[in-house]
């Protein structure tokens, strides 16, 4: 058996990269990920765990003991958060401030490599 195909879409933010990724990964039959998405959910988590997101060691804590999963739902790949996939929520102007915090904290970075990488067990991803 082939290792999964994975395109890869890089640029800066706002500039179109999950519109086109989503468009790509239908018209080609793969998995969408969104990595940003990733990074929102826990910054969400944060939130609602009371978790101060500009707090790296409180924020790296959190990450270490998150139960999130990887769920193929659809076509796309989402972490599951207590059985909650958040949708809404994490496109807050809240939640994009936490985020510009959590993504810098080297753990969280390692975290979401690790489970980014994995998304492989679903087949082919844009």
């Amino acid at each position: 058996m082939s290792e999964p195909i994975v395109i890869a879409i890089d640029g800066p933010s706002a500039s179109g990269k999950s519109t086109n990724a989503k468009i790509i990964a239908a018209a080609l039959g793969y998995a969408y990920v969104d990595t940003g998405a990733m990074y929102r959910t826990l910054a969400w988590h944060a939130l609602q765990q009371g978790v101060d997101a500009t707090d790296a060691e409180a924020v790296a804590a959190l990450c270490a003991d998150w139960p999130a999963k990887l769920v193929n739902r659809e076509g796309s790949i989402w972490l599951e958060v207590d059985g909650v996939f958040p949708e809404a929520e994490i496109r807050t102007e809240e939640t994009s401030a936490a985020v510009s915090h959590v993504a810098t904290v080297p753990f969280v970075r390692d975290w979401m490599k690790e489970r980014q990488r994995s998304c492989v067990q679903f087949g082919n991803l844009v």
